[in-house]
């Protein structure tokens, strides 16, 4: 049974199973922290600037002078409920696609060093403003299934299908995010989708090998 198939209920989306542990502890992980700023007294919808700042949002000023730590933490703040809601929606949807091609480590690897590039790449763009979320290490998941199904690691028969629908989120987004109006971070998003397409072909030669490996085990049981 896939990992798809298990998930069987809202709750569901929050139980770390096999093909599917990662991405719900990292969907935790968000809501609890959100959870905290607001027990805190930061605006669930509008937070102020200071708030986001004192939680450790990515800012240049604050970031190159010593405080690297927030190129890390920021991928882990929200600038309000629906911000939180729509990355974690969208960070469950790859999570539940990518998790069992890439394994837990490998996953997780690529969450974080995606989400560091788009900081970094956001610092590196933008001048004096603040910047946080978690959409520059999804869309660093993003990337990296977008090299997998360049490749014959993802079945024929889905690829072309999974290929057209994440490359219409990302497009979308990204050509949404040149509006300056949206408040959209396109330097991050694009940090992030660039590091995951480089990690997901990197990733191809142990996958690969995973393949081979796991076939030979089932013509050894046959």
């Amino acid at each position: 049974m896939s990992s798809k198939e298990k998930i069987t209920g809202f709750f569901s989306i929050f139980n770390p199973i096999d093909g599917y542990f990662v991405t719900p502890l990292l969907i935790i992980c968000n809501l609890l922290i959100f959870i905290a700023m607001i027990y805190t007294g930061t605006h669930f919808l509008f937070p102020d600037i200071q708030d986001l700042l004192d939680w450790g949002a990515n800012y240049r000023p604050f970031t190159v002078d010593g405080q690297w730590w927030r190129l890390l933490v920021s991928c882990f703040l929200h600038i309000g409920i629906l911000h939180l809601l729509f990355n974690m929606y969208a960070l469950f949807y790859i999570g539940l696609l990518l998790e069992p091609y890439l394994g837990k480590a490998r996953f997780l690897a690529a969450y974080l060093i995606s989400g560091i590039a788009a900081s970094i790449a956001s610092i590196w763009w933008n001048g004096m403003v603040v910047s946080a979320g978690a959409s520059g290490a999804i869309f660093g998941m993003y990337g990296v299934f977008l090299a997998l199904l360049s490749t014959n690691l993802v079945d024929k028969s889905i690829r072309k299908s999974l290929f057209t629908s994440i490359g219409v989120f990302v497009v979308y987004n990204l050509v949404n995010g040149l509006n300056p109006n949206n408040g959209v971070d396109n330097a991050a998003h694009i940090g992030g989708l660039l590091t995951g397409f480089v990690l997901g072909y990197g990733f191809v030669p142990s996958l690969k090998n995973l393949k081979i490996g796991y076939s030979n085990f089932q013509q050894l049981g046959e």
